[in-house]
């Protein structure tokens, strides 16, 4: 009798759970066969608009091919459908055209060309491209070496939010190049930057913070922009947060935490960090050189099992 029950229980949630799973499987092939569909859909309508002589088709098309997605992998493809789109005007598709000429992906390398391709898109007002050729200028790349030029097209880019023209721009305050020195405008811009995550304008607020240049001075602050960004993994600034946990400049004096950052940075490059990182490390008693070694294997394993970024 009890078997009987049993089995009379069993058989329909057996074979319930067998049509579930089955008809969960099913929706989720036909989803699939839906996206690729439509993929194919998209792929065929950008290309023959492209072949139509839409530019923002050719653009759209040249990042298929450069990003391989859903097409082969082709830089060489891409710079064909990008110079289309750019000899149209299309600012975005002159961008990324500069950007191959540059790395030499699909055409020859040429700064010179690269160059050409980023004034075209920075009239247009591209950021993207005003960076670039403030970067072409102040490196002299392509262009005659303009200081000058380069902090008016860092200017016109950062004005638009671009992380990496304010940090620049920044940079060129700071140091008086292209621009009369101005250490409140630069920590202006390196606070722009900062607030959008830019680990290189977090390291230098935090230069600024504890220098008290251009703006009012704090330890403490200084210690929070450096950590910000030595959590990116930015090796000066690894070394500058293991310094103020060594002098006790914004937060409580640490020699292990101190020596342990320096050790981030001394292996990621950074010369500073190799010579504070054998100062600290002498200085340390045998425990507290064993916790920080617990501590750097503990990171070891956190970036090992981290997932790789994005490109």
């Amino acid at each position: 009798m009890f078997i009987w029950i049993i089995s009379v229980l069993i058989i329909p949630l057996t074979a319930f759970f067998l049509i579930f799973f089955y008809l969960l499987q099913r929706d989720t092939f036909q989803n699939k066969m839906r996206r690729l569909a439509r993929t194919l859909f998209d792929f065929r309508t950008i290309r023959r608009q492209a072949k139509a002589g839409y530019a923002a088709a050719q653009f759209n098309l040249g990042l298929m091919y450069e990003r391989g997605k859903n097409v082969p992998q082709s830089y060489e493809t891409a710079a064909d459908w990008y110079h289309k789109a750019a000899e149209q005007g299309d600012s975005q598709a002159q961008v990324n055209l500069g950007y191959l000429y540059v790395h030499g992906r699909g055409v020859e390398q040429s700064s010179s060309r690269a160059a050409l391709w980023f004034q075209k898109a920075a009239v247009q007002g591209d950021a993207d491209a005003q960076y670039n050729l403030g970067v072409a200028y102040e490196q002299g790349e392509g262009l005659h070496h303009s200081s000058s030029k380069a902090a008016l097209c860092f200017q016109q880019a950062a004005k638009q939010g671009h992380a990496e023209a304010q940090n620049s721009l920044g940079l060129a305050y700071a140091k008086g190049q292209g621009v009369p020195q101005n250490f409140q405008e630069a920590a202006h811009w390196f606070q722009q930057a900062a607030k959008q995550g830019h680990a290189a304008a977090q390291n230098s607020l935090g230069l600024a913070y504890a220098k008290g240049q251009g703006i009012s001075q704090s330890y403490k602050k200084a210690a929070r922009c450096f950590r910000k960004s030595a959590k990116q993994d930015y090796a000066a600034a690894q070394n500058n947060l293991g310094i103020a946990y060594a002098r006790g400049e914004g937060l409580p004096q640490n020699m292990v935490r101190a020596y342990v950052w320096t050790v981030h940075a001394a292996n990621r490059g950074n010369r500073e960090a190799i010579t504070d990182k054998q100062l600290l490390g002498e200085q340390l008693t045998p425990a507290q050189h064993k916790e920080a070694m617990d501590l750097l294997k503990k990171r070891l394993v956190f970036l090992r099992k981290k997932p790789p970024t994005p490109r």
